[in-house]
């Protein structure tokens, strides 16, 4: 196979996660073939552009089928072997999930969870409908690992209440990583996302670069190459201090160069400055040491300063990823799709769920595509980043973008405040408008107390600072990337009305927030919570209590780690009732689930469309479990964090009371990142791996994977 892309070397030169939201993201090396020495021409094709890389006819084929009867329900489930044998690849270190994330390559198994993978049905309506799945997969393993999309098509057998594998299958060559899928309600049309490397479309050929036509300047800056040259030239002993982190580690890890040899320099040019009682390179930082810092390079050799300058771009370059919406019309998944760039934001962290929409001829007679993903803007002056996210509404009837003015369909960039950790597109029919659920981690109520918001943004507010969104919940987070709990998607169910899952602490207590009610508002709280749906349906209380600066702090246990597990620390999960622009004020809230002794994450949600909903989540460590509190660290023990220890499924009505459930799967389980379909008929699917749970856990990369179908009764 002629694969394009090594996802191994992009993610060591692009996942490096963000010191600040001033400067931070992704940090590369010379590993990375689209860096040069001077920064000129970097990712330049030689020549004129090539085909693309053929995709590739694959194998899927179908196992043993098992069945569970939940009393309300029945599941049953397929072996499904990737295609050609190949196993799915890993999660990328340093991913948020809702309790927890991926951590660095220091141990392996932290990592090893499976890359999120995404569904796509059709036929529906039809006794044989169809399920499409795009799935990253593996070949190799350590620095030789190579990783490249693949799309495979399954369809449901009536008679065994299960798929069968119909052949219509390809490996993506084109491709590092295949995201999010959309398929037309009668198969015709199935586009997914494609990630590429950088400024691949200089390389090969594509159908319509859709950025470039349409986008903004920051959706055209792919990196920040010059930026960070005309830095070193410019101000290099600034540039140094002000991102100490970042660079000091070429003066304190140089075998031969001592600060004790500036020292004497230093304090003649600079009598009024302290270096304190053990000066070392580490002190210089900050703008006040500009000077200082621009005096030690310019005492520096030649061959030390160009090493130096090397150091620091292989630090400082920053380079965006490409997605690619690749589209198979009345084709079958083996011949080549049609490739159009339509995001050039895409790296670093790889935080969020990149999901596709299709929607085909609304009231208005408009076909589109949207997908939410993170999205990384550049300084044009001093080449730092910022991370936020945005959402694309592609016109499909003419392959165009409309991301500015009156009329503007989606944003390419800013949801929430701060840096998003994940963002879920959806999609609400009865008003016909796209959005976005967002969580992020900057405190924008009262920062110090290092809260992140979570955030509702349709398709029609702007990329401007005003325009953030509609604040729904906060949830504690203490650094870019460290969070305690997210919103995870977002159901429609009319015209003015969509359901908001989120995870969450109880961050404030209920005594404290009866008084705040009470003595702000009058409310009366005698007969219900003050978190349940009386909070917002008078006012986002939530937000109310932070802004207002005569509230106590919030305690909470450390995000990182801690001794061990404590009611601090416990999560659980709500359903935020909003309105068609995302606002909560004037609906509703209601907790779920709440576990006095585990922390619950992972949930579920989708619309059975007979008047039920189905809810899922997973229990995580538990108190009585008395293991260390590990989120983050290089320890075993954060696989507690990561890996279930059981799934649970129930069913809820239209006002979120539980009717049937909660019932415990013994075998059957979800990703964190992932979501399940509406198949049709009271029919829910999603696939995951075998032996999900962390007592007999398989792994997070393998071949045979389980296709899953829920059958709620309520249908009969």
């Amino acid at each position: 196979m002629d694969k394009c892309f090594n996802k191994k070397v992009l993610a060591i030169v692009l996942t490096t996660l963000l010191a600040s939201c001033s400067g931070g993201g992704g940090s590369s090396s010379d590993s990375n073939p689209a860096s040069s020495p001077d920064g000129n021409n970097a990712g330049q094709g030689s020549g004129d552009t090539t085909p693309l890389p053929d995709n590739e006819p694959g194998t899927v084929t179908v196992g043993d089928i098992e069945t569970a009867d939940l009393g309300f329900a029945k599941i049953t489930s397929r072996d499904i072997t990737l295609p050609n044998g190949q196993p799915n690849a890993k999660e990328v270190h340093g991913l948020p999930h809702y309790i927890s994330k991926t951590d660095s390559t220091q141990d392996d198994n932290l990592q090893s969870v499976p890359l999120r993978s995404y569904t796509a049905a059709c036929a529906t309506d039809t006794d044989k409908p169809r399920m499409f799945v795009s799935k990253t997969i593996s070949e190799g393993s350590g620095d030789d690992e190579i990783t490249y999309g693949t799309v495979y098509e399954l369809q449901y057998n009536p008679e065994s209440s299960s798929f069968d594998q119909t052949g219509n299958t390809t490996i993506l060559n084109q491709c590092y990583e295949s995201h999010g899928i959309a398929a037309s309600a009668d198969c015709s049309r199935v586009a997914v996302l494609c990630n590429t490397d950088y400024r691949a479309n200089e390389r090969y050929e594509v159908q319509g670069d859709l950025v470039e036509q349409y986008g903004s300047d920051w959706m055209k800056m792919e990196d920040n190459i010059s930026p960070i040259d005309a830095r070193i030239e410019r101000d290099i002993g600034l540039m140094i201090s002000t991102n100490h982190s970042q660079y000091i580690g070429y003066f304190t890890d140089h075998p031969t160069l001592k600060f004790e040899d500036f020292l004497p320099g230093l304090k003649t040019n600079f009598p009024e400055t302290d270096f304190g009682d053990s000066p070392s390179f580490k002190t210089i930082k900050g703008n006040e040491m500009q000077e200082e810092m621009t005096y030690i390079v310019d005492q520096l050799s030649e061959t030390d300063y160009n090493a130096m300058v090397k150091y620091i771009r292989e630090k400082g370059y920053k380079y965006n990823d490409q997605i690619w919406l690749m589209e198979w019309d009345n084709k079958a998944l083996s011949e080549k799709p049609a490739a159009y760039v339509v995001n050039k934001m895409h790296g670093g962290g790889h935080a969020g769920a990149q999901e596709l929409i299709y929607v085909e001829d609304d009231s208005k007679g408009r076909t589109s595509y949207a997908f939410s993903v993170t999205a990384r803007v550049f300084d044009g002056s001093y080449g730092g980043s910022h991370y936020s996210a945005g959402m694309t509404v592609i016109d499909r009837d003419n392959w165009s973008l409309n991301m500015s003015g009156s009329n503007n369909r989606g944003w390419y960039w800013l949801c929430g405040y701060g840096h998003v950790l994940n963002i879920r597109a959806f999609y609400n029919p009865d008003n016909e408008k796209y959005g976005a659920i967002c969580t992020s981690d900057g405190g924008k109520y009262n920062q110090s107390r290092g809260l992140n918001t979570i955030a509702i943004k349709m398709e029609d507010t702007s990329s401007t600072s005003s325009f953030e969104g509609s604040y729904n919940y906060l949830v504690p987070s203490d650094n870019a990337f460290f969070s305690n709990g997210g919103g995870h998607t977002v159901v429609p169910v009319d015209e003015n009305t969509n359901l908001s899952l989120i995870v969450s602490p109880k961050y404030i207590d209920d005594a404290e927030m009866n008084r705040f009610l009470q003595s702000e508002y009058g409310i009366d709280t005698s007969s219900e919570g003050p978190f349940d749906k009386q909070c917002s349906e008078n006012t986002n209380c939530f937000f109310s209590y932070m802004s207002n600066s005569s509230n106590p702090t919030i305690s909470r246990q450390g995000l990182r780690s801690g001794a061990a597990l404590d009611s601090s620390s416990l999560t659980r999960i709500g359903i935020a009732t909003v309105d068609g622009n995302g606002s909560i004020e004037g609906q509703g809230y209601k907790w779920l689930v709440e576990d006095s002794d585990c922390q619950i994450s992972d949930p579920q949600l989708i619309d059975l469309k007979n008047g039920r909903y189905l809810f899922g989540y997973a229990q995580f460590q538990c108190i009585s479990d008395n293991l260390p509190y590990n989120r983050s660290s290089a320890k075993k023990g954060a696989m507690h964090m990561l890996v279930p220890k059981a799934y649970y499924v129930m069913e809820i009505d239209a006002d979120l009371n539980i009717v049937e459930g909660p019932t415990k799967l013994t075998k059957f389980g979800w990703g964190g990142l992932d979501e399940p379909i509406f198949l049709g008929n009271g029919k829910v699917a999603w696939s995951y791996i075998k032996n999900p749970t962390y007592d007999n856990y398989g792994g997070g990369k393998q071949n045979v994977w389980q296709a899953m179908i829920y059958h709620s009764n309520s249908v009969n």
